[in-house]
């Protein structure tokens, strides 16, 4: 859900985490992204994706050019998970990856939601390109199509019992909550936390350590559960290969 901040923010988090490795926030790692509403947003009037995100650290080389053909060079395209949080367009903000939606409303546990399976297989078929229905022509298909993607996800999540009007909608007059629930074989299975996560992550967002609206991430067919890579881990072996070369020296001037 959309909501009209008093002025863009771009702040850095102290801590990025990486694999479970807690790293101190130097300003050369800090993952910051800019978020964007497309003409396509708000199809459905309640401020639903999809947005477009831009991010020196992030890839969208996992996206099919159905996905981001007619978007800036970069971009990905992304759909919120939580309706009780919000974001203003076209603001910068810090982001960490995860399987999971930090606070999260309907369906959190402790601070965390995390990605249905639901959510991670109908993502993952709308990011390559093959989600049966998807109108990705650009256009006022697209809009429908991707107003009936946003509902289902946040049926999946369990968002919709915040919504007035939407708590007990048929989930099959929807065709991807249809598709999923296919997948998966009931509504239960499909809301279920994911265990395989299909390649889809989530972005939490941040902005002056405030949680935003987590937003959805293809990292691609590899990731199968873990945090995917923000750009710390080159930083490391950065200056892992720095000090084997001193103790390389070092041994080398005692010879």
């Amino acid at each position: 859900m959309l909501l009209n901040l008093a002025s863009p923010v771009a702040c850095f988090r102290r801590l990025l985490f990486v694999g479970g490795l807690g790293l101190s926030g130097a300003s050369g790692i800090a993952a910051s992204l800019t978020i964007s509403a497309t003409p396509y947003s708000n199809g459905n009037g309640l401020g639903g994706g999809e947005f477009s995100v831009v991010s020196a650290t992030l890839s969208n080389a996992g996206y099919s050019p159905l996905v981001t053909t007619g978007f800036a060079l970069g971009a990905l395209q992304t759909f919120c998970l939580e309706f009780g949080e919000h974001f203003s367009p076209g603001s910068t903000y810090n982001y960490t990856v995860g399987n999971a939606a930090t606070l999260g409303s309907g369906g959190a546990v402790n601070g965390s939601d995390p990605v249905s399976a639901g959510t991670a297989w109908l993502y993952s078929q709308f990011a390559t390109g093959t989600l049966a229905g998807y109108d990705y022509a650009l256009g006022a298909g697209r809009a429908a199509s991707n107003s009936a993607l946003q509902l289902a996800f946040w049926f999946l999540e369990d968002e919709t019992q915040l919504i007035a009007g939407y708590g007990a909608y048929d989930p099959n007059s929807n065709p991807f909550l249809a598709a999923a629930i296919g997948q998966f074989g009931s509504v239960a299975s499909a809301k279920a936390n994911a265990t395989n996560s299909y390649g889809t992550a989530v972005l939490n967002l941040t902005s002056n350590e405030v949680h935003r609206q987590s937003q959805l991430f293809y990292v691609g067919p590899t990731n199968t559960g873990l945090v995917p890579d923000t750009g710390a881990s080159v930083w490391l072996i950065s200056i892992s290969f720095v000090a084997l070369l001193g103790l390389g020296r070092r041994a080398n001037s005692r010879a």
